[in-house]
């Protein structure tokens, strides 16, 4: 069963979006809605955002041949007679949705696919309305399309298995991140997970555990979440609030009481407070008024309130059989943007904690919702508890989170694989670092070791989650975890080169610098910025920069926050080899065979000799730059850098 030709029906912002991302990936698409003048209008839009990805070099072909494959139509016969697949993308009314299905079967041919996109409608109910439910299936897009590559493909209760494994291939074609719901349960995945923990932030709100702007900062600075809850329901789409208060009275209908909508929700809704648009949700906007969720605010206000509850609901889904962890982990980082997998989250906190936590809430309000789920108790009876003890929903014995490691030719790579979050260190991310270095340095076949970033970064530094915990003692710690990670680096018996693919910032910067060659690519840049956040360089920085250029330029690119090209990386010193971007790649690996080649014994000695010998006082530079970190750890200065970089305007700190 192969898809070549395509219909969207719907040419509102899902589907013209869709649309231009079936054409870019090369299929022949009709752009088909109601009125000719939807019609065009979706398809201009297509065209304006065509013209702009040709501006900055996106397109694999022009613009004009992708526009070739596009037809705008009003006709529904014409529209379907001979397509293979048809995307449904139209309002979110199960008797429309159903009714234009039932009127496309009268005109398409009898291999015809039916997709909806719908986010939250029942597959299997919807496939009633045809005479191919064999043949019906969801392919729900995240919105944009363009940029927020999941898509869930969801089961009905009768969709075959080659009709999903034709939609999976045209997903793949689209370059799709690809998670399967196998069974058709209200909210799929995604949704249902975000959706279910929006509605346990009103629950906590409600009974006092936390108020709006607390809880908002928990869940953006400590969970690390692009928006709070709170804030994403008055933002998006101007306002969301009606949009879960619907959903939620949904999986009222189907999951039971306990999962209602929370009181804050129905209060805002029934008095036609839905956001940002009616000027007032769970913030209030009226007058122009403007919003900004702090970062010292959610310090006191324990996450795990949250995550506990959404971990219990995707334990459902696997216990059902709907997803796997792997998938929903998949879904939440690439449909919700979360900063890493929920049960990957899970896994660090402890399961035997979460086990607790639900335990906990299930005695405070004795709702259904909070009863630990049996594969959680099943996971606490075998002792897999998560990273702490090598395995919970993922296994840690055999793999890595944040990190792929690889052998080449007596040099062992390690790419830091967080390309979501820039590449952004955290503690567990640290622990895998030490972790492939250990095994790099037993493993006898590796002569030399190259650290390099996977997507468009080397790395952006420092998770800034950290700081949100607002406690001298977490400071210390990841302070500490950093420190002994780069002396790690520095201190191996086998060289370490940097391999400098993208930006390196703060703490990725601070890394290179361990090391003890870099290769740059001349689309990168190097800087040390943490006095923008009301912190300071705390993993090395301040010493290990100004062994390599001097005092004075050390806190000039300091102090004055500047981004050092490749180029003058090199003339630094800072960088021992640049190469252009597409050259990168060939340079990084001359550089590091050559050196595996040498001698291993006498390397090693060079290398020791050379550190120890030169760097006589560098622990105590390094000691006095790790205890420092206590003095700002917990300042105003830091909420008030953190919070203004995340809303994008100048600090105003106050020093203290």
């Amino acid at each position: 069963m192969e898809i070549r030709r395509v219909c969207v029906l719907g040419a509102g912002a899902m589907g013209h979006a869709i649309a231009e991302l079936t054409a870019v990936s090369g299929y022949e698409v009709k752009l088909r809605d109601i009125k000719d003048e939807f019609v065009q209008k979706g398809y201009e839009k297509i065209k304006a955002s065509l013209e702009k990805d040709e501006k900055r070099g996106r397109l694999k072909e022009s613009k004009e041949s992708i526009l070739s494959r596009i037809e705008p139509i009003v006709d529904l016969k014409k529209a379907v007679e001979d397509v293979d697949l048809i995307i449904e993308a139209i309002p979110e009314i199960m008797d429309l949705k159903g009714e234009v299905f039932r009127e496309c079967e009268r005109y398409c041919p009898s291999h015809t696919i039916f997709a909806t996109n719908t986010s939250s409608l029942s597959i299997s109910k919807l496939a009633e309305y045809t005479n191919r439910p064999e043949k019906f299936i969801g392919l729900h897009f995240f919105n944009p399309p363009k940029y927020m590559r999941l898509v869930e493909i969801v089961w009905g209760d009768k969709t075959s298995e080659e009709v999903v494994s034709a939609v999976e291939e045209f997903s793949k074609r689209l370059n799709r991140v690809i998670i399967h719901v196998r069974k058709d349960v209200p909210g799929f995945v995604v949704n249902r997970i975000f959706v279910t923990m929006a509605n346990e932030a009103a629950w906590a709100l409600e009974n006092g555990e936390g108020t709006v702007g607390e809880i908002d900062s928990a869940v953006k600075y400590k969970m690390g979440l692009p928006m709070g809850l709170f804030e994403l329901h008055d933002l998006l789409g101007g306002g969301c609030i009606d949009v879960s208060y619907h959903v939620l009275e949904y999986y009222r209908e189907t999951l039971g009481e306990s999962y209602r909508p929370a009181p804050p929700f129905v209060r805002l809704f029934e008095s036609g407070h839905l956001g940002k648009k009616s000027g007032k949700g769970f913030y209030d906007w009226s007058e122009g008024k403007t919003n900004e969720v702090r970062l010292k605010d959610g310090a006191k206000f324990d996450e795990m309130r949250l995550i506990a509850p959404a971990v219990n609901e995707a334990c459902w889904l696997i216990e059902k059989g709907v997803a796997t962890p792997e998938e929903i982990d998949l879904g939440v980082i690439h449909g919700l943007n979360y900063p890493r997998g929920l049960l990957r989250m899970a896994d660090d906190y402890g399961i035997d904690k979460v086990v607790e936590k639900l335990n906990e809430l299930y005695e405070s309000y004795g709702e259904d919702r909070y009863k630990p789920s049996r594969v959680l108790l099943e996971m606490v009876e075998k002792g897999d508890l998560g990273r702490k003890n090598g395995k919970g929903f993922f296994d840690y014995t055999k793999g890595y989170e944040f990190i792929e490691t690889k052998m080449d030719d007596g040099v062992g790579v390690i790419f830091l694989n967080r390309p979501q979050r820039a590449n952004a260190l955290n503690l567990s991310f640290l622990d895998e670092i030490c972790k492939a270095l250990d095994e790099f340095e037993r493993d006898e076949r590796v002569r030399c070791v190259v650290i390099t970033g996977k997507g468009r970064n080397f790395c952006a530094g420092a998770d800034l989650s950290v700081f949100a915990k607002r406690t001298t003692q977490a400071m210390i710690e990841f302070s500490e975890k950093g420190h002994n990670t780069f002396t790690k680096i520095e201190t191996l018996s086998k060289p370490v080169i940097a391999g400098i693919n993208g930006p390196a910032l703060g703490g990725g910067f601070e890394l290179a610098l361990a090391c003890d060659l870099r290769v740059m690519s001349k689309k990168a840049f190097l800087s040390l910025p943490e006095l923008n956040l009301g912190l300071f360089p705390g993993w090395g920085g301040t010493q290990r920069l100004t062994r390599l250029v001097g005092v004075s330029k050390a806190k000039q690119i300091i102090m004055m926050r500047e981004q050092i090209s490749a180029e003058t990386a090199f003339e630094l010193g800072i960088a021992n080899y640049i190469a252009e971007p597409e050259e990168f790649e060939n340079k990084l690996m001359e550089v590091a065979r050559k050196i595996a080649e040498g001698p291993p014994l006498a390397m090693g000695i060079v290398k020791k000799v050379i550190h120890y010998g030169n760097n006589p006082d560098l622990r105590a530079g390094l000691f006095i730059e790790a205890v420092s970190g206590g003095d700002v750890a917990v300042s105003e200065d830091i909420s008030e850098g953190i919070t203004a970089f995340m809303y994008r305007r100048k600090p105003e700190f106050k020093g203290r």
